[in-house]
């Protein structure tokens, strides 16, 4: 700590306002502003790519946005229910329960306590509360029993969720909603699917039998929700062979007028559309994000791998958004990106992603 990295304390109150520090590679360096212990904004120097070149990759106000907008959608029934791919809090190493837990307790602050109780259609469909995630690795780094998840979230117990199986389903309005889990980090893998509870075979296998479920009982749209992306062209990359599911999936492709799968855990937004699956990887609600930085922004992948429909090519820039999505019966599904742009000249855009043609 003497030796790499630099703490600045504010003389009157003491309090510890910034960080400079090694980030991930021997040539980057990390700009870490703090308030009252949160760190408020980030940003990375790379000293040999870009020297005297200072990149943003958080800032607190753009998660404090997508929280206080998310909340605004349920509170004025513009949206039913939250749906998250995963990594929630930093981890469980500072407290577990929503008591004493810094993390789940701004969670609860921002977020949860500000949606309304479900109505009594959700109550009917077996939901209790309107936020519905899929766990993250960052949910079980220091509570590998999820217990933070659970006392937070509770009413996930009764769609099955438990310590040793983090997967479940529920239907609402016809339409199939499966959750499944991707594992713990590896270093070594960081994007594999590594989980064992259950396992990957066990959750493929599970898959099919409640998409042929859906299928049998006549359902049109089903949406698949897990952490680690099946495609990503930046950060850790998408799932590794043997391992991604994507061909599992797809071949329920023509069996549902659409298909849709969300992920996370890459801390950017891409979109593909691949053998009839539509995916989107959503990892821009708020946490810090390294494709922004030299190096990262683009990883090897195949000649043929699928085109990122949402950057087009482009190089990612800082971003904090969230995803509507409408979904009525006999419908195609319409999907609108709210997103905050801290460093454009036009902050706020509103995006219709596959719009549908006239």
């Amino acid at each position: 700590m003497k030796k790499y990295v630099k703490l600045t304390f504010d003389p009157d109150t003491k309090e510890l306002v910034h960080i400079q520090m090694p980030f991930m590679t021997k040539s980057e360096v990390a700009f870490l502003t703090l308030d009252k212990g949160w760190v408020t904004e980030a940003a990375v120097e790379d000293v040999k790519l870009l020297p005297g070149v200072r990149r943003a990759m958080f800032r607190l106000g753009g998660g404090e946005w997508v929280a206080r907008e998310l909340a605004r959608e349920v509170q004025t029934g513009r949206a039913r229910f939250l749906v998250s791919t995963g990594d929630i809090v930093w981890w469980g190493k500072q407290g577990i329960t929503v008591q004493d837990s810094p993390f789940w307790r701004r969670v609860n602050e921002t977020l949860l306590a500000k949606l309304p109780a479900p109505d009594d259609e959700m109550k009917a469909a077996g939901l209790e509360g309107r936020f519905l995630p899929s766990v993250g690795n960052h949910e079980v780094w220091g509570d590998p029993k999820i217990e933070g998840v659970l006392n937070t979230l509770p009413y996930l117990k009764k769609l099955g969720v438990s310590a040793d199986r983090l997967i479940y389903k529920f239907d609402f309005k016809g339409v199939r909603f499966i959750y499944l889990w991707t594992g713990k980090y590896d270093y070594r893998a960081p994007s594999d699917w590594d989980a064992e509870r259950p396992v990957y075979q066990v959750q493929m296998k599970q898959l099919k039998e409640w998409l042929d479920e859906a299928k049998t009982a006549g359902m049109r749209k089903a949406f698949v929700i897990f952490h680690n992306p099946v495609f990503a062209r930046s950060g850790m990359g998408g799932i590794p062979e043997p391992r991604n599911p994507h061909k599992v999936i797809a071949s329920y492709a023509k069996d549902f007028d659409e298909l849709i799968v969300f992920n996370g855990h890459v801390h950017t937004t891409e979109i593909y559309h691949v053998d009839g699956v539509k995916y989107f990887l959503l990892g821009g609600g708020g946490a810090e994000q390294d494709p922004i930085l030299p190096g990262r922004t683009k990883i090897k992948v195949p000649d043929d791998y699928p085109p990122d429909l949402y950057w087009k090519g482009q190089a990612p820039k800082e971003e904090y958004n969230y995803l509507l999505v409408d979904v009525e019966p006999g419908e195609k599904i319409r999907f609108t990106l709210n997103r905050f742009r801290p460093w454009s000249a036009k902050q706020f855009e509103t995006v219709e992603l596959f719009k549908p043609s006239k």
